[in-house]
């Protein structure tokens, strides 16, 4: 599965693929997974089914999941794979294994966990408010019930506790931070040298034989795909909203329900003096910047010239050459001793100093705006279009269910959908597997057009959700199947990857015969010359920044073992810029924890402790299969 992911993905999203389908299975839907009538098991745990269904259903969850992260990054392979599919039914076991111990001890979330948790979630808010209707709508889109999705959630928040406990439980000492720490801070001094591909480039030739018999032993590389037109209808939020008609009365009384949201808090414009004072000044220090400070306000109350006196004495640069002016603000904005007083003072008015931990301010309060809501005409556009909205999103729910039961129950045509609900049959551009335009550019859509069902058998796809508020329906209009590309329309693709090819094996060859020829003993400098390199010196930390060498020749460097005495290490590694780097590890100095600041002590101490946190629960969990009695029937993978 590795080798098929690396071939498509590399690096971090390699790495993140394994870990989400390893992990227990995300909040939607969990447990619909386990529910329902049984059909073919594909496995026993401790007695409980898991069946065929409900494998399927986790199973092209978790690639359209990956699909909709990394698109056409991923090998589509991959997600067809037996590690894949493998490492799906283990999520689910795990899923049962949690929740049958969450019961037997008793772990519970009350109704008003329950109810914070729904009322703070961003997709049910509107204008930053709970909107229930939203909320209702979002679920019904899921196919569920409210009452299914408040039980699953409080299932699945149960395990969340479960999983948290063992992170909280986990504990980290000074002598394994300080550890850490070395490692972290280590800091390696090394040369390197880069073996550069254009020197190689102009002396490879490619011969006629050679690209004619690449394409023919790879003529499957050289093909326009196959491509598919299809036949859609969409059921929107959007299209929905466009349609409904929002009656004067009815905006009104938003307007009135809703007043606070189109309130207008108080503003006031303010300038300042400031006289800074270091943290660590003296009290002498901290006594004469007070002094200053109330001289300076004296001045400005018996009618001295603020904006001259800010640009003469204020320490903050920004306002100084504004006259101390720090334009508008609102509560909220400032340090709270800055804005109590700037709040408490009239228009014109100056202030005492206010002690905040830059030093000593002066305000004055040049402008007050009072606080004010704005009128029904002027809001009236945007709560029409909420309304609108609002009344869609209603609508949405109602037709979500029709829509989803005639595309499934008649699918030998759209025609049905199509007159029962109003909706425009559309006609799709060419798209292929990997690749697509307007709504064929959603991979979720691609997917289900080359679905058996759809490109086979021709009958309508399932419902599609592309997002919370769209789903789409599609079946098959035309295809046109794969067909060669004529060898002289790829020659030039051909010559360039043979030269790449070519050029990659002979910077490969010499960049470890160096690597070689240095270990037996002979000279960096020697080398260095004979070859016409560039050597640089670099001595950093592993995660220092900086433009050379590339992150993989430090990787490299960091992955060394240490110098023996005087006798340095030397290694190599190719770049992703297929280049190759040579470097001369010279010395390794361990960090010193007590240089480290006390965020640093912080960070990698909590990191320390999550990730040990983190191995207790994955221990926890291997305890749980291994005292479970379970049966995978392979076959029905």
């Amino acid at each position: 599965m590795l080798t098929e992911i690396r071939s498509r993905a590399t690096g971090w999203i390699a790495w993140f693929i394994v870990i989400l389908i390893s992990i227990p299975f995300a909040l939607w839907g969990v447990n619909q997974y386990f529910e329902g009538p049984s059909s073919v098991a594909v496995a026993l745990v401790d007695g409980e089914e898991i069946d065929q269904q409900s494998y399927r259903y986790a199973l092209e969850e978790r690639r359209a999941a990956v699909s909709r992260l990394f698109g056409s990054n991923v090998n589509p392979d991959v997600a067809n794979s037996p590690e894949f599919k493998r490492a799906v039914l283990n999520g689910l076991i795990d899923q049962i294994l949690l929740q049958e111990y969450a019961e037997t001890r008793g772990y519970r979330i009350g109704d008003e966990q329950l109810n914070r948790f729904i009322r703070s979630s961003p997709q049910f808010q509107r204008d930053g408010a709970f909107a229930p209707d939203l909320y209702e709508s979002a679920v019904r889109t899921l196919g569920l019930r409210l009452g299914d999705y408040e039980r699953r959630l409080r299932q699945q928040h149960t395990i969340d506790h479960i999983r948290i406990g063992f992170a909280d439980s986990a504990m980290s000492t000074d002598e394994d931070l300080q550890h850490v720490l070395r490692l972290v801070l280590q800091r390696r001094e090394f040369d390197f040298a880069t073996i550069n591909a254009e020197k190689f480039r102009n002396e490879v030739e490619i011969a006629d034989s050679e690209v004619r018999q690449q394409y023919e032993e790879n003529s499957e590389l050289y093909q326009t795909p196959e491509q598919i037109k299809v036949q859609y209808v969409i059921l929107s939020v959007s299209d929905l909203a466009e349609d409904v008609t929002a009656g004067e009365e009815e905006l009104r009384q938003a307007y009135q329900t809703n007043r606070d949201r189109f309130r207008v808090p108080e503003q006031r414009r303010v300038s300042h003096i400031l006289i800074a004072v270091k943290e660590d000044a003296t009290k002498e220090a901290a006594d004469s910047a007070l002094e200053k400070a109330r001289s300076l306000a004296e001045q400005a109350r018996e009618g001295a010239d603020f904006a001259q006196l800010a640009e003469e004495n204020s320490d903050d640069p920004g306002s100084a050459s504004k006259g101390g002016d720090l334009g508008v603000i609102a509560k909220g904005a400032m340090v709270p001793p800055f804005e109590e007083a700037a709040y408490a003072l009239e228009n014109g008015e100056v202030s005492d100093p206010v002690k905040t931990r830059f030093g000593y301010h002066v305000i004055k309060v040049t402008q007050i705006t009072p606080e004010s809501v704005k009128t029904f005409d002027e809001v009236r556009a945007q709560i029409e279009k909420e309304e609108k909205k609002r009344l869609a999103e209603s609508r949405f729910i109602e037709h979500a269910e029709t829509f989803r039961n005639l595309v499934y129950e008649q699918p030998e045509n759209l025609a049905p959908v199509v007159e029962t609900l109003g909706l425009a049959v559309q006609t799709s551009d060419w798209f292929s597997r990997d690749t697509g335009t307007g709504v064929a550019a959603n991979p979720r859509f691609r997917e289900a057009a080359f679905a058996d069902d759809v490109y086979l058998e021709g009958l309508n796809s399932e419902t599609i959700e592309l997002d919370v508020n769209t789903l789409v329906a599609l079946r098959k209009l035309e295809v046109r199947q794969a067909t060669p590309i004529p060898l002289e329309s790829v020659r030039e693709q051909i010559e360039e990857s043979l030269r790449q090819e070519r050029v990659r094996e002979s910077i490969l060859q010499l960049g470890e015969e160096l690597v070689d020829s240095l270990q037996q003993g002979e000279d960096w400098d020697a080398v260095i010359q004979k070859h016409d390199l560039q050597s640089a010196t670099a001595n950093i930390t592993r995660l220092q920044q900086q433009p050379e060498p590339d992150r993989t020749i430090v990787e490299a460097v960091f992955r060394a073992p240490r110098p023996a005495g005087d006798r340095p290490i030397y290694g190599g590694s190719l770049t992703p810029e297929e280049e190759y780097t040579i470097y001369r590890l010279r010395r390794v100095t361990d960090g010193d924890p007590s240089s480290a600041d006390e965020e640093t002590l912080e960070r990698f101490r909590s990191l320390l402790t999550r990730r040990r946190g983190y191995d207790y629960f994955l221990s926890y969990q291997q305890g749980l299969r291994e005292s479970a009695e379970i049966t995978i029937f392979q076959d029905q993978l």
